[in-house]
């Protein structure tokens, strides 16, 4: 399994990863609810699974924007605000379609590979625009 599927298994059955403050290692939280296969499965790949999220954690504001919403809108993780920006502005919305439509024409087929090897200079420019929106659409519903 990939690290995006295994991390998606982990979220969606409401387990919570976060690094731990003191040492710097992950923290696996709810472990219980996840599926025992699951965990053997992780285990092997564990430090691209740590690799991954250390370069998920040195993303820009913007990169991390477009990585909450790929997210959220694949069903991995629930987060309202993005969902709350998404349903409230049509043009946001249309502008990520466009984003994941010019990734999908570079080549990201799969759900579960890592899109951002996709992205080029005309993906960069929606990621803006939708990052500029996600900015001006927090600071209006404070």
């Amino acid at each position: 399994m990939s690290v995006l599927m295994i991390l998606s298994l982990i979220w969606r059955n409401g387990g919570i990863i976060e690094r731990d403050n003191r040492d710097g290692q992950l923290e696996l939280k709810n472990h219980q609810k996840i599926p025992p296969e699951v965990l053997k499965a992780a285990e092997p790949i564990f430090a691209e699974i740590d690799a991954y999220l250390k370069s998920v954690e040195g993303m820009n504001a913007t990169d991390t924007t477009a990585w909450k919403m790929i997210v959220a809108l694949a069903g991995w993780q629930r987060n309202e605000s993005i969902s709350n920006f998404l349903n409230g502005d049509e043009v946001a919305l249309n502008l990520f379609m466009d984003y994941q439509a010019k990734l999908a024409l570079n080549g990201w087929k799969e759900l579960y590979e890592d899109w951002r090897k996709y992205e080029n200079d005309e993906t960069e420019q929606l990621k803006k625009q939708i990052y500029d929106r996600a900015i001006l659409h927090a600071r209006q519903n404070k």
